[in-house]
Parts: structure tokens; C-alpha cells; sequence
């Protein structure tokens, strides 16, 4: 593998972007399974600013929901965070601030909450002496809601100036675990991969020892986590094997070890570059549903499985969209028999718009027809959807197209799915 270098890795990425693009000019949003635009999503205001960009959105225990976002200042960027209570904004802050932030549209900095005190924030920064794409990951620790943080640290010792990004942070009993994918051995060894390590978080903002989970993975595609205190955390990610197939892993941390990784897709689907587009994994008593983005055979769909935690053995899959869809995944439990998928769909040649869609899929084997929220740019503007079911609904948020930018939240009744 040789993806990183950085001419060849920014050009192969634009590449990635244009063919998708081209194939998304080709396709209308006119599939007879795709209903009309949900009326009943109802818009929140809320206090980012108005050039804020990358919203996150996390569960408190109480069925409240912590948003962070980015907002870039006139010498750099910050970090800031509100909580979203009985229908109302109750609480406003922010991490952190500075210069020499990296900050794009798949990999951006958030605050993710442990529990009802215990939250980690994590941003990225440019590497000293390193290139454009090297860049390291900051933590800070709260232990009381967000109020004050710890002095950030990097989760790791190695120094190597080399791109460390694309985090996923989880409870592991009263600590968190952070994993992220890793440059330093490809640059180490110019040949190298990419990786896939994990680090435990303790509640004072120290970290554990190291641990390698997968040593050959996709540069910059997002990680996904989900966990209970019943089940533990499990993760997904886009690996890289043989003949350049990207398809996606799954791991779960077991008596403090993360057990041998297993495919959770295997379309072995081969391209020489990124595809930029990362799983997601939702948690439910005893059972966990994932969903991913493929192109195998030049077919971009959606695509999900469930799967009881013990076996991690997604047999059954559900085409979701195959009418060439953008991805961007999300996906929540709606209860205990269905899940909701969130992605981006194809644009639209008349309004070159592309819609945020939900679709419900249930244990039995069965899915609801699609449905369209909301019109959103197809471009990298528009960030990652987020998607989180709160205390009597969903909520949804994503930043608005350039050159204004802008966090935009809606509400989405139950009621809306049940139909």
C-alpha cells in the first residue's frame, strides 16, 4: 500500500470525490420507494454561532443530548458545547481554543459524555515539523458536566509527525476508551499501514497503556463505537486487506483486551485510495445493528445487519438505498424490534440537492419504504449528519452549505416513523 504520501493521497482522494460526484449527476431521487419530504420535522434554534460547522451529538443519561460543535475564530478555532433539555437550550460552554487547529469536514473535533459528569473532549492539531496531513489528537477531561477541563494530552507517546485522526469515544465501565486510526508506521516504514490502537481514559484524564487492534486499516475513513455498561463496547471500522479490499471490521473489548477482529461486511470491495465514508453501530439489550457504505462492483449502496453481541455474527443484510447514495451514516434503535438508518442519498439533478434520508429496518427481515427529511448540499459542506433519539424524539443536526456555514437542528416526532 502506498496511499500517503501527500500529493498522491490529496489527489486520490479529489479523484474519489469527482466519481462520486459524476455518478451522484446521474441519478434523480425519483425511485418509487423514496415518499415525499416528512413535514413534520420541526426546526430547533440553537446557540452555535452563525459560521459554526460540524456539529456532534451525545447521549446524557437523563434522555438529554450534548451538542458540541467548531466555530473558526479570526487566529483559529474553538471548541464549544450545549445541552438540549426538556425542549430547551439549558447549558452553554466551551473546551478549548486555539491556533494550528486541523478541523475538516469527515474529521473534526467533539465532546462526547461518559455520563451524567464525566465527558471527554477531543481536537486535533497540526504536528510539529510535519506535513498538512500530519496532525495529533488532543483529550481534555471534565468530571463535573463540562464546568472545567483538564490540561489536553495525547492519548500515545510516539512523537512521529504523522496523521492520527478519525476518533471514536466510548464508556468502559466508570473510564472511556478512545480509539483512532494511526499514520506513524506508515511513515516509519514508508511502506507501512495505517492502524487502528485504543487507549484507555481514566476519570483523573490519565490514560493507560496502548493497545494495537488492527495494524492495516483504511487512511480516513470514520470509526464507530457503541456501548453499554451491560455489554461493553464494540467498534467498526473500514480495514485494509489484500488487493486493496476496504471492507469493514468489528471488535469487542472483552476483560480489557479488544477480541480478534471479524468482518462485518465482506463485499471485498477493491479501490486504491479512501473512500472517505465510515460505518455506524447502534446497541440494544443483547443485540447490535450496523450499517455502512459500499461501492463493490461499482454499485454505491447502504447496506445493514443485525446481530446478537455475543456472536457479532451479521448474517442477515438489508439493502437500504442502492440508488447510489452519498452515505454518511447514522443509525439509532428506534425500540426493541426496529432501528432507524440516517444517510445522505444521491443528489438530485433538478434542485442538485441531496436529501437526508431515514429508513426503518426491523429484526424480522423487514424495512419501511424511505423517507426523505430534509435537502442538504451534497458537497463536503455539509458535514456528517448527526442523529440521536433523546427524550421523546429524535434530533438531528448538520452544518448548512457554504460559504455561510451554520449548525441547523430539527426535531423528528416518533410519530413520523410509526407511519
Amino acid at each position: 500500500m502506498n496511499i500517503f504520501n501527500p500529493i498522491r493521497y490529496f489527489f486520490r482522494k479529489l479523484l474519489y470525490q469527482w466519481i462520486i460526484l459524476l455518478g451522484l449527476l446521474t441519478v434523480t431521487t425519483s425511485c418509487q420507494s423514496i415518499e415525499q419530504s416528512v413535514s413534520q420535522v420541526q426546526r430547533i434554534e440553537n446557540p452555535a454561532a452563525e459560521n459554526a460547522r460540524f456539529p456532534y451529538l451525545s447521549p446524557l443519561p437523563d434522555g438529554a443530548v450534548l451538542m458540541s460543535w467548531g466555530e473558526e475564530l479570526n487566529d483559529g478555532h474553538a471548541l464549544k458545547f450545549a445541552v438540549y433539555r426538556h425542549g430547551q437550550w439549558e447549558k452553554q460552554g466551551e473546551v478549548a481554543q486555539g491556533a494550528g487547529w486541523f478541523v475538516n469536514w469527515a474529521d473534526f473535533p467533539a465532546v462526547t459524555a461518559i455520563d451524567a459528569s464525566f465527558w471527554v473532549a477531543h481536537w486535533l492539531v497540526q504536528s510539529a515539523g510535519g506535513s498538512i496531513y500530519d496532525y495529533d489528537i488532543l483529550v481534555a477531561v471534565s468530571t463535573n458536566a463540562g464546568i472545567s477541563w483538564s490540561m489536553p494530552q495525547t492519548p500515545y507517546q510516539d512523537r512521529t509527525a504523522a496523521a492520527h485522526g478519525f476518533v471514536s469515544i466510548f464508556p468502559v465501565d466508570r473510564d472511556a476508551g478512545i480509539v483512532w486510526l494511526d499514520g506513524r508506521n506508515y511513515i516509519k516504514h514508508k511502506s507501512g499501514s495505517f492502524a487502528l490502537r485504543y487507549v484507555r481514559i481514566h476519570r483523573d484524564g490519565s490514560f493507560a497503556a496502548e493497545q494495537l487492534i488492527d495494524d492495516s486499516t483504511c487512511s480516513c475513513c470514520r470509526t464507530a463505537a457503541a456501548a453499554t455498561t451491560a455489554t461493553g463496547p464494540v467498534i467498526a471500522w473500514r480495514s485494509l486487506r489484500e488487493h486493496s479490499v476496504r471492507d469493514h471490521h468489528i471488535a469487542r473489548l472483552l476483560q480489557n483486551r479488544w477480541t480478534t477482529p471479524l468482518p462485518l461486511s465482506q463485499e471485498s470491495w477493491s479501490m486504491d485510495g479512501c473512500p472517505v465514508n465510515g460505518p455506524a453501530l447502534a446497541i440494544r439489550g443483547e443485540h447490535i445493528v450496523a450499517s455502512w457504505f459500499t461501492a463493490e462492483g461499482n454499485r454505491p449502496r447502504v447496506r445493514a445487519a443485525f446481530s446478537s453481541i455475543d456472536r457479532l455474527q451479521f448474517r442477515k443484510t438489508f439493502e437500504v438505498d442502492e440508488a447510489k447514495p452519498a452515505g454518511r451514516i447514522k443509525i439509532e434503535w428506534l425500540n426493541d424490534h426496529a432501528a432507524v438508518v440516517m444517510w445522505l442519498t444521491a443528489m438530485d439533478n433538478a434542485t442538485k440537492k441531496a436529501s437526508v434520508a431515514v429508513r426503518k429496518i426491523f429484526i424480522d427481515g423487514t424495512m419501511s419504504p424511505i423517507k426523505r427529511l430534509i435537502d442538504i448540499s451534497p458537497g463536503r459542506d455539509s458535514g456528517i449528519p448527526q442523529l440521536i433519539k433523546n427524550e421523546s424524539d429524535f434530533m438531528l443536526a448538520w452544518t448548512s452549505a457554504a460559504p455561510g456555514y451554520g449548525v441547523q437542528t430539527v426535531r423528528l416526532p416518533l410519530e413520523v416513523l410509526a407511519q
